[in-house]
């Protein structure tokens, strides 16, 4: 019996020390500073038309993400997100690197900020903020690659 119970304890300790291990991981904390998700480019989606033209078409694409989830219509917002405005805010980013690291990683991070509230929490209140953020920060790396700023 006092075997099964030290088993038991054992079993548990192992457990939780796994489960505080992963939530380090997961938020980043390794003892030296830590990595960020964000402090790379996101993996480049398909091929995207980084121009004024690819800019202004994915202006156009985030207000019909932003409509639908302003809507209630989940689905439509992630028709309307997933696709080449998702290839889009990825392949954005490594272009803008070099030129404005902090206006980056913003962006990196609320692209990953919608991908999780899509996929997972799938809300469309926060789902309608966060594609409004992407587009602000897509209009900004715009005038940061030295494009006219879509929407205005």
């Amino acid at each position: 019996m006092r075997g099964d119970i030290a088993l038991f304890l054992g079993l548990v300790a192992v457990i939780g020390g796994g489960i505080v291990i992963g939530v380090v991981f997961l938020l980043g904390g390794n003892g030296g500073g830590g990595n960020s998700a964000c402090d790379n480019a996101l993996p480049p989606l398909g091929e995207s038309d980084i121009s004024q033209a690819g800019f202004q078409a994915e202006d156009a694409g985030l207000a019909r993400v932003i409509q639908a989830a302003t809507a209630g219509d989940l689905p439509a917002a992630e028709d309307a997100f997933y696709g080449e405005v998702h290839g889009f805010t990825h392949n954005a980013d490594a272009p803008l690197r070099p030129v404005d690291e902090e206006l980056a990683r913003e962006l990196c991070r609320a692209v990953i900020d919608i991908e999780e509230d899509l996929v997972v929490d799938r809300r469309v209140d926060v789902i309608a903020a966060d594609a409004a953020r992407i587009r602000d920060l897509l209009r900004d790396t715009a005038e940061a690659l030295g494009y006219a700023r879509p929407g205005d």
